[in-house]
């Protein structure tokens, strides 16, 4: 099918999706059902293939393509969501197209897949702004925003900040408190004196904690030390 086309209309959309389902590999979606729990619409495309489709719609009337109203499947959400990530624009609209895609996200592997690039041109705009993810009743949007601090902000400025907002942010969601950890595990690499002392501090809660030393323990790029430091702060607050 001609990915890229100067314009898109509802009919065009329906024969763009009738190409998605001949893309589906069954393996790969029986695969996706087991490890991405409560997503009924799965096609079963592989991640790379979904980039390159996002790529070449990107190349041509992409508004026209993100105008549509689509379905809920977990592939159209991320191919949507690729493409308004590979919109050239200013800061205002990719903040709106920032809300639009994390308020469809319905599991962590759409969540995870799609990264907003441009945020590193408009680092201290979306910091101040940062708020409308992290305060967010969407707890995905929540973890989407936790996401963009990891990926951007674990620098030199911005750091304990960050690690201050994730230790700060309250939630009973799973995938929330696993991308607290997650980001806190990610800075141990690079600041593990800062984490070291957020560990320490009695600042996590037993569930992110425990979160948090295994992702550590699970890293190549945080050192023995740091990692057996991670497993006695966990084993005192234990209690073993």
């Amino acid at each position: 099918m001609e990915l890229i086309r100067q314009s898109w209309s509802e009919k065009d959309y329906k024969e763009f999706f009738r190409y998605l389902t001949t893309l589906s590999d069954d393996k790969y979606k029986e695969f996706n059902s087991r490890i991405i729990p409560d997503t009924p619409l799965f096609i079963g495309i592989r991640i790379p293939e979904i980039r390159n489709i996002a790529k070449e719609i990107s190349k041509g009337n992409h508004a026209e393509f993100l105008s549509i109203e689509k379905g809920g499947y977990h592939e159209e959400i991320i191919t949507d969501g690729l493409v308004r990530a590979a919109k050239k624009c200013g800061y205002d609209e990719m903040l709106q197209d920032i809300i639009i895609f994390s308020s469809k996200i319905y599991n962590w592997a759409i969540c995870d897949t799609v990264s907003f690039k441009g945020i590193k041109k408009h680092m201290p705009e979306f910091w101040a702004d940062k708020d409308i993810l992290l305060k967010s009743e969407n707890p995905w949007q929540v973890r989407f925003g936790l996401g963009i601090l990891m990926k951007f902000y674990l620098t030199d400025d911005y750091t304990d900040d960050v690690l201050e907002i994730c230790a700060n942010t309250e939630s009973d969601f799973y995938y929330v408190n696993m991308m607290r950890a997650w980001v806190i595990a990610t800075a141990a690499a690079k600041f593990p004196e800062k984490v070291n002392r957020l560990l320490e501090s009695g600042g996590l809660s037993d569930t992110v904690l425990n979160m948090t030393v295994r992702k550590m323990l699970d890293s190549y790029r945080i050192t023995d030390e740091n990692k057996n430091f991670a497993r006695r702060v966990l084993k005192k607050r234990l209690g073993k």
